[in-house]
């Protein structure tokens, strides 16, 4: 199995954690000369002011793609500032670009996904005008029952069918995040943070749904479609356990089955420069012509990628970005 030095690991990823401002203990009891004005005082505990709210029309869209960064200049492009460091955060979408520069086709299994309606991933811009507003929103919906559907036969290769502009879905009563909250300018409506549910396939996996935290979008939404976007956020540890490693697991299995015969190892008779080889030569620590969920947590490579590298919401977790694109879509709310 081929070493990786050490220099491979460190990327460009703007790594960094983000300070939480100094608490204010507020004596709300203390009064000079009388007691508290309780109609002007405000209780401790009182929020502060709640963000605006987007008004308008509903736009409704369902994405048609979702792009993984294959190389480093791609994750720069699909990254927001998270953190308020000043510096882009895309984790993620380094380590997808490293991956797919060891010879693992991520993106495929994502198209195809997408074109078998195994992900169906409805959007919501809601506006006063698509050219110029102040308080646009955007949010996202798991999708179900798409007519027509995707799929003309078990023989059609292309798919796709839902995905013309003119599809039908049910929205999926969870997740349902709160609207992201931004303006549009020259018909790009900036919005965030907030939170974002998503759907992603890991190789052949079963998608799986995560939340992105401090989530924002960039996306110029048209009447019949998103012509370009990109959606960012971090990833919390928890969802990587309980969600991502046993999708690349159970992915992983699959495409392994596919290219290799699973008989002598360390090449497990595996179709020379195959996406199955390259997983056994770089998971298989046992040589057992598998790769298990542990040895993909455990692996030195998976360990030093998948780092938390920023502090949102009060907790580490791994900064994220990919691009999008949306044709349009009918669907209740």
């Amino acid at each position: 199995m081929k070493c990786l030095p050490l220099l491979f690991l460190v990327v460009a990823c703007g790594s960094s954690s983000s300070k939480t401002p100094d608490a204010h203990l507020i004596d709300a009891a203390s009064t000079i000369d009388g007691p508290v004005d309780t109609a002007i005082d405000a209780p401790v505990d009182a929020p502060a002011d709640a963000p605006p709210n987007a008004s308008g029309t509903h736009y409704h869209y369902i994405l048609d793609s979702l792009s993984w960064p294959t190389t480093s200049n791609q994750a720069r492009a699909d990254a927001f500032d998270l953190d308020n460091d000043g510096t882009l955060d895309n984790q993620l979408g380094q380590v997808t670009s490293t991956l797919t520069g060891q010879g693992l086709d991520i993106q495929t299994a994502q198209d195809q996904a997408i074109a078998r309606g195994d992900v169906l991933m409805l959007a919501d811009v809601q506006t006063t005008d698509l050219a110029t507003a102040t308080d646009a929103g955007y949010t996202m919906y798991v999708g179900t029952n798409p007519n027509p559907a995707p799929c003309s036969s078990v023989s059609d290769t292309i798919c796709r069918h839902h995905l013309t502009g003119t599809g039908t879905f049910d929205a999926a009563a969870t997740p349902r995040d709160a609207q992201l909250i931004g303006s549009i300018t020259a018909g790009q409506l900036t919005a965030g943070p907030g939170h974002l549910s998503l759907q992603m396939t890991i190789f052949n996996s079963t998608p799986v749904t995560i939340t992105l935290l401090a989530a924002h979008a960039k996306v110029t939404p048209t009447a019949n479609g998103i012509t370009t976007g990109i959606l960012g956020g971090a990833i919390a540890q928890s969802d990587f356990h309980a969600k991502i490693y046993p999708a690349m697991q159970t992915g992983f299995a699959a495409v392994i089955a596919t290219d290799c015969t699973g008989q002598n190892p360390p090449g497990c008779g595996c179709t020379a420069n195959s996406n199955g080889a390259t997983m056994i030569q770089l998971f298989d620590a046992n040589h057992d012509c598998a790769v298990s969920e542990p040895e993909i947590e455990n692996n030195s490579l998976i360990m030093a990628l998948f780092q938390p590298d920023v502090m949102v919401e009060g907790q580490m977790a791994l900064s994220a970005g990919f691009a999008i694109t949306g044709v349009g879509a009918t669907y209740t709310p």
